[in-house]
């Protein structure tokens, strides 16, 4: 009677974001008590390739925003936590050990990933030296870039959330 009282209900805004790509998984899918890991970590696996890896960009390695085609967007903290997750899901299948080259692709995945963001810091290096000089907003480093070219999109004007 206690614990009724106690729940809070749930608000459906949280889960209605059309387009894109980090929507929620039902845990109760995700979650069953008498399968081995293998096939539990086969299933994070299917989940982690259609939701996140599907999306990434074969050019710089980051990954969009939303799912739609003319998405171009792409944020460094969003690339960041799919990075991650990609690579947590290659360190569960590195301990297994028989992983049919998924810690591979995964691992791969993340640095990619990574090193695209690299990319896109290095074609700012100018701002750098000029922020050291010169510590202002407009000599902040961007971080929406575009997913194809790694070029930043918009300036401090229209996007005032920098590094």
């Amino acid at each position: 009677m206690a614990s009724a009282a106690c729940e809070r209900p749930r608000s459906r805004r949280r889960l209605d974001r059309p387009g894109s790509i980090y929507e929620p998984l039902k845990l109760s899918v995700l979650h069953r008590e008498d399968e081995p890991l293998w096939e539990k970590l086969d299933r994070f696996y299917s989940a982690v390739k259609c939701t996140i890896l599907n999306y990434q960009s074969p050019t710089t390695g980051l990954f969009p925003v939303k799912t739609c085609s003319d998405c171009k967007e792409a944020k460094v903290r969003d690339s960041l936590y799919c990075a991650a997750s990609a690579w947590a899901l290659a360190l569960a299948y590195r301990r297994i050990d028989d992983d049919m080259g998924r810690t591979h692709e995964l691992e791969h995945s993340a640095i990619k990933c990574m090193r695209g963001i690299l990319y896109c810091y290095m074609r700012q290096a100018d701002k750098v030296e000029n922020f050291k000089q010169d510590p202002n907003p407009y000599t902040c480093l961007h971080s929406v870039f575009n997913v194809h070219t790694g070029d930043e999109i918009y300036s401090y004007k229209q996007y005032s959330h920098l590094q």
